[in-house]
């Protein structure tokens, strides 16, 4: 699925009378297949524009295409369904369910949104083979690893074989054996047919990128 954002932007006030442009007229295309990687420092823009494409943040300018649909001439409703649908979602903070065992956080927020299926239980536990997780399958977050943690989430945003995978510092708190599970498999969802949008300050990342962009204050270096 083709993601294509055009002209976005978004500010922010800062006290009375300054505002800040966290996001300045970004656009990017991604193609079924390819992994791109928008990198800089902290505070740049990078995690801003990712939630902008992802539909969860309303651009104050600009357009967000997923395969064809504009997400914010959508009602909040529809959006919603799209994302469900469509996205999937890393973050660097994880956002599992404490009381929830590894399995039931990878299946229930999809049973939750109406997305579930037959083979989804089956699609969960193929995931969790795959991503070395099947000694802890009816293990809780709190007695997980960091690494193991992270490779949970990627497994909770993969199992609904979304369109599009948006990934948040999905490395940055790994140690270098972690990062290679994890970015080994982002790269493999791309390559079997899927669209990602990694931001990170992570220099890992490295050669798993089929482009990269360096952004500064809102904006891609050229």
């Amino acid at each position: 699925m083709e993601l294509k954002v055009s002209g976005i932007t978004k500010s922010y006030r800062r006290g009375r009378n300054k505002e800040v442009r966290a996001v300045d007229d970004v656009s990017l295309e991604i193609a079924t297949g390819e992994l791109v990687s928008v990198n800089g420092p902290s505070g740049c823009g990078k995690t801003t524009l990712l939630l902008m494409a992802g539909g969860l943040m309303r651009p104050d300018g600009g357009e967000v295409l997923l395969g064809g649909r504009d997400l914010y001439s959508l009602s909040p409703e529809e959006r919603d369904r799209e994302r469900a649908l469509r996205v999937g979602f890393v973050f660097q903070q994880f956002y599992l369910v404490p009381y929830l065992t590894v399995f039931e956080n990878i299946v229930v927020p999809a049973a939750g949104s109406g997305r579930w299926s037959p083979d989804l239980g089956e699609r969960a536990l193929e995931l969790i083979y795959r991503l070395n997780l099947g000694h802890r399958s009816d293990h809780k977050p709190g007695e997980l690893s960091t690494g193991e943690r992270q490779r949970v989430a990627l497994a909770r945003a993969l199992v609904n074989k979304p369109g599009v995978l948006f990934a948040d510092e999905p490395t940055g708190n790994l140690d270098d054996e972690n990062a290679k599970i994890v970015l080994n498999h982002i790269s493999g969802y791309a390559r079997n047919g899927g669209a990602v949008l990694l931001v990170t300050h992570d220099r890992r990342i490295g050669d798993s990128a089929h482009r990269s962009f360096r952004m500064k204050e809102g904006k891609f270096l050229s």
